[in-house]
């Protein structure tokens, strides 16, 4: 065939508009997607089955439109249709109003998409001295060194955040950009920063080699790259060089006390080192068995070198989180952990991590605020940019009555670590305790909307729901959070929700399901679901059982609406004298 007349008829037969509307509309479906999927948690390979199947589907579209045509009496093969019964021109001009519609929607999208990241950090907000710290890319031959690569980012983060001049974004942010296509520009813009540290890690044996290069978002130009060939033993002394060449380029201004830590040499010997990466990475996980493995390879990180102090801090963490997750009791998890804090700030006192967790035991375990409070600013100076250090300040500040206060903590928190699920739903829960029970539900929904799966979040939509008289709402809520959380806490939220819907057969056959021999029962939500109830006397007694037992969530007690109807009571504000130190220090 003549190639002009090939082309003729590939025009008359609409395959080249059939060709664009199939690529407009695979693009939009290929958008829907990637957007939609995750959250009926469809794995990843849903979305490359779709978009294997929109490129198969694609030569067949052609060899369709040019074999076929749409007549008044159905479908046709082209050379059987006589020329004064072809539609071809209406198709035509169908496929024309398709395109255009489709391109429509494709136009609205992207305009939306780009409102949307725009609002979410506008650009004149974004300061010019802030720098996220993306996931290093593991190339070693072994996959189990996935920690090491984990470990880098972790550890120049930590360097870098010590400065009070720079805005670091926290790791929990960044660990969504695994592994995704690097669009500079939309990344920095998501997370509030100005230029992006990216890396690679390879390790065999003893020998590393490591390449970072610092790139300005705005321009997407790099503005500092370097490559290094090291020895195990000296990984400590290069993650200082790093720091120091970043903070160099950004001209961050250091104090001379922010200097002298940012250049200290860290001793510490190999094994004990590696043991402790090892943990840090199984900590990050955040399962109760996970959180079990890394303690014991920090202890043997300070088995190897008793002088390592952010290795007695991590095991001191490890306890708290244990307790948080109820493996242990608050007692047994204070009693373990004290001594490691204690070994911690005698090997070094130059660290944020000892003060963060000495704050968190005085705090939750110990309830002896006014001296948590002088560590927590401690740690904020020796690390200004510890997202941690921001949300557990702020509980602290929320559960005595200081809720502006808590609320500007707990915001710094939000922009060190925007995209993380636990500090959203922590601020959820503080407008909760400060009976601003909307923007607890928004705040709730939010970050629901970053993690399905949120457990924390659930809990607090169910008592704010609940506080709303919302009953429906709330019982859906804490349906979801029981799947999440099936032992006792679960069932208990469960149980105060049909408490205050007026349910008090189901409240009370829930609770009963409740054994208060295990670690995770809970003399406090008990009392919550006999204040719902109007069982003042019950209340009383749980409350008072969990101040004697130092429960965690008794910490809440001063400003949780759960107890409103107690505040006036004189065995409740007997019980508010006994919420303090268990100890002197």
């Amino acid at each position: 065939m003549n190639p002009r007349k090939f082309f003729a008829e590939l025009k008359r037969r609409n395959v080249y508009k059939v060709a664009v509307a199939y690529g407009i509309v695979a693009w939009l479906l290929i958008q829907v997607a990637t957007q939609v999927f995750p959250f009926f948690e469809v794995p990843a390979w849903g979305v490359r089955l779709v978009i294997l199947a929109i490129v198969f589907g694609f030569p067949f579209a052609l060899i369709f439109a040019w074999a076929f045509e749409i007549t008044p009496e159905g479908l046709m093969r082209t050379e059987e249709v006589e020329s004064d019964k072809s539609i071809r021109r209406s198709t035509g001009r169908k496929l024309d109003f398709l395109i255009i519609a489709v391109l429509l929607v494709v136009i609205g999208m992207l305009v939306f998409q780009r409102s949307r990241s725009v609002k979410q950090t506008p650009p004149s907000s974004i300061p010019e001295k802030s720098i996220a710290v993306l996931p290093f890319e593991n190339l070693s031959e072994e996959k189990a060194n996935a920690y090491f690569a984990d470990a880098m980012q972790d550890e120049i983060l930590s360097r870098l955040g010590k400065i009070g001049d720079l805005r670091v974004i926290s790791r929990t942010s960044t660990q969504r950009y695994r592994g995704s296509p690097a669009n500079v520009l939309e990344i920095a813009k998501q997370l509030g920063v100005s230029h992006l540290l990216e890396g690679s890690v390879q390790r065999a044996a003893d020998q590393v080699r490591i390449h970072v290069q610092l790139i300005d978002a705005r321009t997407e130009a790099s503005m500092w790259g370097e490559s290094y060939n090291r020895k195990f033993g000296d990984i400590l002394n290069l993650e200082s060089e790093v720091a120091q060449n970043v903070a160099e380029t950004l001209n961050a201004r250091l104090t001379g006390t922010e200097k002298e830590r940012l250049t200290a040499k860290l001793t510490v010997s190999e094994a004990a080192y590696d043991a402790y990466l090892r943990g840090r990475y199984l900590l990050n996980k955040r399962t109760i068995e996970s959180i079990q493995e890394a303690r014991t390879l920090f202890e043997q990180a300070v088995a190897q070198d008793n002088r390592f102090a952010v290795g007695h801090a991590a095991i001191a963490d490890s306890y708290i989180l244990l307790a948080e997750y109820g493996a242990i009791s608050s007692q047994e998890a204070s009693a373990l952990a004290w001594p490691e804090v204690t070994a911690a700030l005698a090997c070094n006192d130059g660290f944020a991590a000892p003060y963060i967790s000495r704050a968190m035991l005085l705090t939750d375990f110990e309830w002896n605020w006014p001296v948590a409070e002088p560590d927590f600013k401690k740690a904020l100076e020796l690390n200004p940019n510890s997202a941690l250090a921001h949300h557990w300040y702020a509980f602290h500040l929320a559960e005595t009555g200081r809720v502006d206060e808590a609320l500007r903590e707990i915001d710094a928190a939000r922009q060190l670590d925007p995209f993380s699920a636990i500090v959203r739903a922590a601020k959820a829960k503080i407008l909760y305790m400060a009976r601003r029970y909307d923007e607890a539900i928004a705040l709730a929904r939010e970050a629901i909307e970053l993690e399905a799966n949120s457990a924390p979040a659930f809990s607090v939509l169910a008592r704010a729901y609940a506080a709303h008289q919302q009953y429906p709402q709330a019982m859906e809520a804490a349906k979801k959070y029981i799947e999440l959380e099936p032992g006792e806490w679960g069932k208990l939220e469960l149980a105060y929700v049909a408490a205050a819907a007026g349910n008090r057969a189901e409240a009370e056959r829930v609770a009963g399901e409740v054994s208060p021999e295990t670690t995770r029962s809970s003399p406090y939500d008990n009392a919550a679901v006999c204040a719902a109830l109007h069982d003042k006397a019950g209340a009383l007694r749980w409350l008072g059982s969990a101040i004697r037992q130092h429960a965690m969530e008794a910490v809440w007690m001063r400003v949780d609406p759960r107890f409103s109807d107690l505040r006036d009571e004189p065995g409740f504000r007997e019980l508010l004298t006994r919420l303090g130190p268990k100890r002197e220090l």
